[in-house]
């Protein structure tokens, strides 16, 4: 009997004992996080001579979860992307592992938001990692230098940039529209609007004269794009930035006016077109309706001007030269906003100085393109072929014939293709384009006031970009908050293609309330 019980004694013993090597202790290796690189489909290439390197600012934590592929358990580590000065250090069962960590953030943010993710396996006591950080995110950069404060944000969402020794900057989330101020050391003030472009960043520098050192950044994860805006006597640079190009459709080809009226927005093609006024969406460019003029032929239909009461077509569209025929059409607004077909009354007009209509001067100085209302009397800005300035002459809204008034010139530098006044009356811009082919930029000319029936003051001139990314620029109206909506009609000319296009730019700070 005692042999037996030491028998089943030793056969319990070895039973227990290959149980206990069947199931191990699972190992456990020591993971090591060394570091976070920022990755995108396209990274810079190359070094260029830099005088800045921008290092990224990351929220101060990031929440690390390591979950495994086959149990599902989940392991977390919290740590700090902007100090890896001694690498964090997570314990994990040997075993193949997805690693996730989001740092959270509004869309405008002084820190960069990052997704950290990828894989890891783990089957050797120690290993090193390397985080996968990813951002939808652009920066945009402002070097200090003639700025008098931070730029304020005025959207996507109102603050101010944040700032660095050198810089002031912001991150954005990528596609959103970035309105920023900037207040200059010279006492002036302006506005830039960028979109933002994910993985991109975008410095500004504001100069006084060329011969400043330009700042120059070396591309360490983001591509980088450069603007540098060199100020003019006037104290303002020379250049302004469209945004929110559209392109329209067909019924807009040859869009040649624009008039906001009760918040809604209404254009016209020029000549050889139907006699129709269209009223388009102003944040998608489509059309909403059209309305017939009954009564009068669209021979050379050009701009748009409005009074508290009626609404001003003008056909006075005279390429060659020739046109006895100048005219306004006159609608009543009630019409226009509720009618399919309105008549017009006509006021017909004719130069003081034009002696020649043989049409056959193609370099005459008696087309005009561009017309506005103010004071009970409508202004029209002549479009030189000839000379490159700018005639003013003023009507009388009054059904009839007359005999333009001429009240002034001054050299616009280019040909004037529309005007407007804002809503207060208080200010006047003029938008044209270069004479000079394929190297012509679009422009505008702002004024402070219109003093009596004249341009009062020196008017500053902007340049907005090629006809060839921004279509031949011919409509144009402004609002109350100075921010301008401006046509394009189409351009194909010698191989280059540019389909009908509207876009904004914002003047809010360069008038003096």
């Amino acid at each position: 009997m005692k042999i037996i019980t030491s028998i089943f004694s030793i056969v319990l013993i070895v039973m227990f004992s290959c149980g206990e090597k069947e199931k191990p202790a699972k190992a456990i290796g020591k993971v090591s996080i060394t570091g976070m690189e920022l990755q995108d489909g396209s990274k810079p290439a190359g070094r260029t001579q830099a005088n800045f390197t921008w290092k990224h600012v990351f929220s101060n934590q990031v929440q690390l979860t390591f979950t495994e592929a086959g149990s599902g358990q989940s392991f977390e580590i919290s740590l700090n992307p902007n100090d890896f000065s001694k690498p964090y250090t997570i314990a994990l069962p040997y075993g193949s592992y997805q690693y996730l960590g989001t740092s959270i953030s509004e869309s405008v943010s002084s820190t960069l938001p990052v997704t950290v993710s990828g894989q890891i396996s783990v089957d050797a006591p120690t290993e090193s990692l390397l985080l996968n950080g990813k951002s939808d995110f652009g920066l945009f950069t402002f070097s200090k230098s003639n700025l008098a404060s931070a730029p304020k944000i005025i959207t996507p969402q109102a603050g101010t940039l944040s700032s660095t020794n050198d810089f002031y900057y912001t991150y954005v989330k990528g596609d959103l529209l970035l309105k920023t101020e900037l207040a200059l050391t010279n006492g002036k003030s302006f506005r830039i609007v960028k979109s933002s472009k994910s993985f991109s960043q975008q410095q500004f520098q504001i100069a006084n004269q060329a011969s400043e050192a330009q700042d120059v950044f070396q591309p360490a994860n983001f591509i980088i794009s450069a603007e540098r805006l060199i100020l003019e006597p006037n104290g303002y640079p020379s250049v302004l930035f469209p945004y929110r190009i559209m392109d329209l459709a067909a019924p807009f080809n040859e869009t040649s006016g624009l008039q906001w009226i009760n918040g809604r927005l209404f254009s016209i093609n020029d000549g050889g077109n139907s006699a129709e006024i269209q009223e388009l969406n102003p944040q998608t460019g489509a059309l909403i309706r059209t309305i017939k003029v009954t009564n009068a032929p669209n021979v050379d239909w050009e701009d748009l001007a409005a009074s508290s009461s009626h609404f001003f077509i003008g056909d006075f569209g005279n390429n060659i030269g020739n046109r006895t025929d100048l005219k306004v059409l006159k609608i009543p607004i009630a019409s226009l906003l509720n009618q399919t077909e309105v008549t017009a009354e006509v006021i017909e007009f004719s130069y003081p100085d034009q002696s020649d209509f043989s049409g056959s001067n193609s370099n005459h100085n008696f087309d005009c393109e561009a017309m506005i209302f103010r004071e009970n009397q409508l202004h029209l800005f002549s479009k030189n072929r000839g000379d490159g300035r700018t005639k003013h002459y003023t009507l009388a809204p009054n059904p009839g014939k007359q005999v333009a008034s001429l009240q002034g010139s001054f050299d616009s530098k280019g040909l004037i293709t529309g005007a407007d006044i804002s809503p207060d009356g208080k200010n006047v811009v003029l938008l044209g384009y270069e004479n000079l082919g394929i190297s012509s930029r679009v422009f505008l000319w702002s004024f402070a006031a219109i003093s009596g029936a004249t341009l009062s003051g020196q008017g500053n001139q902007f340049f907005l970009g090629s006809p060839a990314g921004l279509s031949q620029a011919e409509g144009i109206v402004i609002d109350s908050q100075m921010e301008l909506t401006i046509s394009g009609e189409r351009i194909s000319f010698s191989g280059l293609n540019v389909p009908p296009r509207l876009f904004k730019v914002d003047l809010a700070g360069i008038f003096i309330p």
